[in-house]
């Protein structure tokens, strides 16, 4: 039961922090989220400067609307800097949210009105205490962002961590920074370069319906204003909550996912009290005289069973005690469950008065679930029987036989539910971990370099990039060695709107490919196969003619013949390319995304990006390879912070993350409710035997041999078993619907999984019943009928 319980509050702590647990700003329900949706693309997207001005200043719905915007920084507070989430925000976003700092102030509308000219900033309350040893004088005092001196104007309360619960910033600054504090330089007057969220807080009397009619005729004017740029756009007004996991749709697949965990951890709870239950079913017999003399004192049997009742819920009251510390050990393994970031997610939890209260409550509901039927059979009993007969034994009745075979069968059925889900689920990321991710690079590494951590400009960091990169391919055991914007499967890619000669785009028709940046020689480190014309080398330079690379499906879309070789493209920064090459098709966003679009240009023809990967390909084991790798990364750039390197399988099982996670923690309940389950079986037959010990006695004198014994226990058994794979079928299909949106090219009616959960349970039903068997088979028939 301690496991049961442990498991429930294990994930309820989680559930609790991530998407329960009130966000720490005032009068939240006042607050709201603001989105720039497009029409045939997102609809929670993010919003333009440009636009949020407009949204600031054209509206009457709201008494602050401010914006914020996260990235990684590098803050340097001592001798090493570290990376850490800072937000950049507009100067009213503490008094959005009403927020006050603990120390010091917040800013000040003129520290946001000049770009680049008020290099201040506040910090979370964490960061103070852990950085900077809760210094009572920081306030004035200077520290480095991305390698930039920065006065320190406030610390944020204890408990504020911001608005996305897995994002804990450690300082904020304001939005006129952006050029000095972010890793890379928005383009703060176009209307294209989405890069900042927003949050509103409404005035009295306003409702987020009334804020959302305001704002759609907004929208409307801006598309008339701006016919080239807005067309399309919408404004959304969502509730604080839905975007706390940064989105709503990844708040929407949070709860989902929450939905199915509690719902296998309930699974796992119930056949922990099931097989409670049948234990105390199975030791009542011995207790049965003295209930019965109880009620022969006067007790009534409501009196009997509250007692038993009691006794049971202490029983699981104990059993939470060391379920807590259970919990306590299923956080950390759940820490550890996270893949390796260059900031780790926070996965808040932590033992609040919620989550107290939560395992108060399982523990006394899982005290009379398991406890109510034995209650309720000790109660029936007929006591003067049990007075009279001290051989007599409730067991003995059918009713409690038929009870405790069917506390086995539905163990057996939730375990065999359990097992189903769990298959399925590693079904799926077995076909994740098959599927061609459209690169062939397996022995390599993947090292993020981001010159915007440091003072580089846009001359200093390209001629420093390109030195590193010569100077990597050089290594020993590197055989190529490549940089790229983005790479193939990373949570973040470019977009561009791209027009085409010739093509004329559908009423509404989004016009956004994904597009990469890269360096000579990429494709032949990744392996990716260029299927037409040539790829990107070192004839491509700033001053040559733009060119641009096409995947087949951008090529058959926006082509008629499918040949774009030769021909323009043109990208919304207003640059055409010439198309020289068409690759084959990947996978760019997730393993599980279609074939899409996609666009790739020379570095040394785009806009400057501050960050980029540097992709190196060897002969030996790549992780020999990390540390030479930032070693030289360190030699050529020493202020710029340590960043993380992935062997490229480390990458690949990253990658899978979204089908790990489910299929690791189901298999792992799936795995403990096996166990319980069997462990039920086996003391269930066991005491059948014990109790049936004059009858195998008998059996045996009168000439049945000991395999016959042993053949009648293990039907016994068997159709215990059986009965429970068959309801357990029905609950696994049920399941499984549940499952369908985690599911990865696998059917909810999968025949290999059913077939193989199936054959293990009944597997490990007949080896729970061998044990039992045994024990009826070496019964000495003349030592038991001497005893009777």
């Amino acid at each position: 039961m301690a496991l049961g319980i442990g498991a429930n509050t294990t994930i309820f702590s989680v559930v609790n922090a991530l998407l329960l647990r009130p966000l720490n700003v005032a009068d939240p329900e006042q607050v709201v989220s603001v989105y720039t949706s497009q029409a045939g693309g997102q609809l929670h997207g993010n919003t333009s400067y440009p636009d949020y001005l407009d949204y600031r200043e054209r509206n009457d719905v709201f008494l602050v609307l401010a914006a914020h915007s996260t990235a990684p920084m590098a803050l340097k507070g001592g001798d090493q800097p570290r990376i850490v989430m800072g937000q950049l925000v507009s100067w009213d976003y503490f008094a959005a949210l009403g927020v006050v700092p603990e120390l010091g102030r917040a800013f000040l509308p003129e520290e946001d009105q000049t770009f680049g000219t008020h290099p201040v900033a506040v910090l979370s309350h964490g960061t103070w205490e852990s950085q900077f040893g809760s210094d009572p004088e920081i306030v004035g005092k200077t520290v480095r962002i991305n390698d930039y001196p920065f006065t320190v104007i406030g610390v944020a309360p204890a408990g504020f961590t911001g608005l996305v619960t897995v994002i804990e910033p450690a300082l904020w600054a304001p939005l006129a920074m952006a050029e000095r504090a972010l890793p890379y330089t928005p383009n703060i007057e176009s209307r294209f370069d989405p890069w900042l969220q927003l949050v509103g807080r409404l005035r009295p009397g306003v409702t987020a319906s009334d804020a959302q009619a305001a704002l759609d005729i907004l929208a409307a004017n801006l598309a008339l204003e701006y016919p080239d740029l807005n067309r399309g756009k919408g404004i959304v007004v969502e509730s604080l909550d839905d975007g706390r996991l940064g989105a709503p749709e990844a708040t929407a697949g949070a709860q989902r996912l929450t939905v199915v965990l509690m719902g296998v951890v309930g699974f796992v709870l119930l056949i922990a009290c099931f097989n409670v239950a049948a234990v105390q079913l199975a030791k009542a017999s011995g207790r049965l005289r003295e209930v019965s003399l109880r009620h022969a004192l006067g007790a009534s049997r409501w009196r009997i069973i509250q007692q038993l009742l009691v006794e049971s819920i202490l029983l699981a009251l104990i059993a939470s005690v060391v379920g807590l510390w259970v919990a306590g050990l299923g956080i950390d393994a759940l820490q550890a469950l996270q893949p390796q970031m260059e900031v780790p997610l926070e996965i808040p939890s932590g033992l609040d008065h919620r989550v107290l209260v939560f395992t108060l409550v399982l523990a006394v509901a899982a005290g009379v679930l398991s406890g109510l039927a034995p209650a309720l059979q000790a109660s029936r009993a007929s006591h003067s029987e049990a007075l009279k007969d001290r051989g007599y034994s409730i067991s003995q009745g059918r009713s409690s036989a038929r009870l405790q075979s069917g506390l086995v069968i539905a163990q057996v059925a939730l375990s065999l539910a359990l097992l189903s889900g769990a298959g399925l689920l590693v079904r799926s990321l077995q076909n994740a971990l098959a599927i061609d991710p459209g690169f062939e690079l397996r022995s390599g590494v993947v090292l993020p370099v981001n010159l915007g951590f440091g003072q580089y400009d846009e001359a200093e960091g390209r001629v420093l990039r390109q030195e590193l990169l010569n100077r990597v391919a050089t290594l020993p055991g590197v055989e190529s060695a490549a940089l790229a914007a983005f790479v193939p499967l990373g949570m973040i890619h470019g977009h561009h709107d791209v027009y085409v000669d010739g093509y004329e785009p559908a009423p509404n028709e989004l016009m956004l490919v994904k597009r990469n940046m890269v360096s000579a020689d990429y494709f032949e480190t990744m392996g990716i196969r260029v299927l037409r014309g040539r790829a990107i080398d070192q004839r491509d330079v700033e001053s040559s003619l733009p060119v641009a690379m096409v995947n087949e499906t951008m090529a058959r879309r926006f082509w008629a013949d499918g040949d774009p070789l030769g021909r323009p493209v043109q990208a919304d920064l207003g640059i055409t390319y010439t198309v020289i090459g068409v690759i084959e098709d990947g996978k760019y966003s997730s393993l599980a995304s279609g074939s899409e679009p996609y666009l790739v240009l020379p570095l040394t023809q785009s806009e400057y990006v501050q960050r980029v990967n540097l992709v190196a390909k060897t002969r030996h084991h790549p992780r020999a390879l990390i540390e030479p790798l930032l070693s030289e990364v360190q030699r050529m750039a020493p202020g710029l912070p340590s960043s993380l390197a992935l062997t490229m399988p480390q990458y690949l099982r990253y990658s899978v993350g979204n089908f790990k996670g489910p299929a690791v923690l189901v298999s792992l309940f799936g795995l403990i409710a096996l166990l319980l389950a069997s462990v039920g079986l086996y003391g269930v037959l066991y005491h059948s035997v014990s109790e049936r010990t004059r009858e195998f006695g008998v059996r045996l004198a009168l000439g049945a041999t000991e395999n016959g014994v042993v053949k009648m226990v293990l039907r016994q058994g068997l159709r215990t078993t059986l009965i429970g794979v068959g309801v357990g079928l029905l609950l696994a299909f049920a399941l499984a619907q549940v499952l369908a949106g985690f599911l990865l090219d696998v059917s909810t009616f999968d025949p290999v999984v059913f077939t193989l959960v199936t054959l293990t349970m009944l597997a490990i039903g007949q080896l729970a019943s061998y044990l039992p068997a045994r024990s009826a088979s070496r019964i000495d028939p003349v030592a038991t009928l001497r005893a009777e």
